[in-house]
């Protein structure tokens, strides 16, 4: 996946480094994104699972009898 470049304040990204672990994040990029990602979901913006993660899920379900 491609990545970009933002511009975040100071202050919110030494907030981030400072609690890092608290948050369950190797990185700042990491936690910026996971919570965007997160915010976009409960939004409806984008779906939760890709196409490919949506198939393995039936693909499961399927043979487990759950899907016919």
């Amino acid at each position: 996946m491609e990545k970009r470049s933002i511009v975040v304040s100071a202050d919110i990204v030494q907030v981030i480094v400072d609690h890092l672990s608290e948050l369950s994040a190797g990185s700042v990029s990491e936690y910026v994104e996971t919570v965007l990602r997160t915010a976009l979901m409960e939004a409806g913006y984008i779906p939760p699972y890709s196409p490919e993660e949506e198939q393995q899920v039936e693909n499961r379900l399927r043979d487990l009898g759950y899907l016919e």
